[in-house]
């Protein structure tokens, strides 16, 4: 099996191409907009390949075609979002070619990706409370009742996000904002749960949920808690369930006055899943198993143990 990992320069890359190169069985190959020598996982990998960006989509598929053509690639697995949306569209090119896209289908990314349709998806939901979220334009209809968010409506690592403090903030947004596609949601303050949940075509799920105790300013855990068998564990199964998941990804909640708030869902690893491999379950092999007809491991209860990410300098060669 030739596993396709592409955007290795990412935060997840070198724990999803290790435990990847940890199957039997599975030859790990590489890409990234950037060349080798700036791409520090690029060592972990048997092969290494530059692409162009997938922001320019045609290129950037036009190029991992030809990738999954010359190195005959079975598997392919995208850890952005960019990447995730592009392949998603364009999935049946690869099929074409007999590689499998290891990610969810194309209705499930697009709602994953949509901030109001995800809002929309859930509002009347029994279970789920998703963060109130409506089209930003439609702000010029709202009183203003407290501080506010302004996001791109399929932004990612809070790309865009605005905050708007008072009346003459949203007066002033309103206006810079308005021939683009934003959302705006009520600014709450509450402990972020990530949850990595993983779904098997037949139903099979795994879960593991983490607070995030410090966070970068686009959104990746640095410093974080396990959570054993917490409630977001079943909210983040009943949110794959809903969209016929496949695969593992990632489910967002904001602990509100002990009530979980569904923030976010990334159709893709999160950039912590680390985390969840270190607290005693291989989500990398478990998403695998996912697109490989092979059932999903028993997942323990994580310890409630507290863990922190760091850096490592690398020397490359060119």
């Amino acid at each position: 099996m030739k596993c396709l990992v592409t955007a290795i320069g990412s935060m997840s890359a070198e724990a999803v191409i290790t435990h990847l190169a940890f199957l039997p069985g599975v030859e790990v190959i590489g890409c990234n907009m950037h060349p080798a020598a700036w791409t520090p996982a690029s060592r972990l990998v048997q092969r290494f390949h530059q692409v162009p960006s997938a922001k320019d989509e045609a290129a950037y598929l036009a190029r991992l075609l030809q990738i999954c053509q010359d190195d005959r690639i079975s598997h392919v697995i995208a850890l952005t979002d960019p990447e995730v949306d592009a392949l998603s569209i364009h999935s049946e090119q690869f099929t074409a070619l007999g590689v499998v896209l290891c990610m969810p289908s194309r209705p499930a990314v697009q709602t994953a990706r949509d901030k109001l349709e995800v809002y929309r998806r859930f509002a009347e939901h029994p279970r789920i409370r998703p963060i109130v979220t409506a089209d930003f334009r439609e702000t010029r209809f709202m009183a203003f009742s407290g501080p506010l968010l302004a996001k791109p409506r399929r932004g990612r690592s809070s790309e865009g996000q605005v905050y708007i403090s008072d009346p003459t903030a949203l007066k002033f947004w309103s206006e810079q904002l308005a021939e683009q596609d934003y959302v705006v949601q009520p600014h709450h303050s509450g402990d972020v749960m990530v949850v990595d949940v993983v779904r098997h075509p037949d139903g099979q799920m795994a879960a593991m949920t983490r607070q995030e105790l410090l966070r970068t300013t686009n959104g990746a855990g640095m410093t974080v808690r396990m959570q054993p068998r917490h409630i977001c564990d079943a909210l983040a199964w009943e949110v794959a369930e809903n969209l016929g998941i496949h695969g593992c990804i990632n489910v967002e909640f904001l602990m509100v006055n002990d009530t979980p708030l569904l923030m976010d869902i990334n159709p893709r690893f999160s950039a912590g899943v680390a985390f969840s491999i270190m607290a005693g379950y291989d989500m990398v092999a478990n998403h695998l198993h996912c697109f490989i007809d092979k059932n999903l491991d028993p997942c323990p209860a994580p310890p409630s143990a507290v863990y922190a990410r760091g850096f490592v300098e690398h020397s490359l060669q060119d």
